[in-house]
């Protein structure tokens, strides 16, 4: 299965806020939506929509090399709800993965998630750094999570 992707643009603002929603509240606190709306509205740099075949957008998800130039964030990674389980976040985060390689000078790719998805990330190669109890809300754990590049 192969996937197409694009970069995000201000046109697609709708279409993730609709992603969102079908992600909430069981994979994002509805009170981070604020928070990812500030997120597409303030540029999010590099934020890439994968599309299924016919264009309409099943996922999204970006990048943020900060300014030392040695540590990557993985930034708002989703899939459509009726796509998990379809390898469709695998690819997503392989995509997100793969510009970051591409980067030599990025040994470091950080990211925050919930107990949720804690275990899709160590699949990876992710390790728990932090876990704070209800850091998102009641019930919704925040794993502070990193994956180091070899060389």
């Amino acid at each position: 299965m192969s996937f197409a992707f694009r970069p995000y643009t201000p046109a697609d603002r709708a279409a993730c806020l609709a992603l969102f929603a079908a992600n909430t509240p069981h994979w994002f606190a509805p009170q981070e939506r604020e928070q990812y709306e500030s997120f597409l509205d303030d540029g999010p740099g590099a934020y890439f929509l994968m599309l299924e075949e016919n264009g309409a957008i099943a996922g999204a998800g970006g990048i943020e090399i900060e300014s030392t130039r040695s540590v990557a964030w993985l930034t708002w990674g989703m899939v459509d709800s009726t796509r998990h389980g379809q390898g469709w976040g695998k690819s997503l985060l392989e995509y997100r993965l793969e510009r970051l390689r591409a980067n030599l000078n990025v040994h470091r790719v950080c990211i925050d998630s919930s107990q949720l998805t804690a275990p899709f990330y160590e699949k990876y190669g992710f390790t728990a750094q932090r876990i704070i109890p209800d850091g998102y809300a009641k019930g919704l754990h925040r794993h502070e999570m990193e994956l180091r590049f070899t060389a």
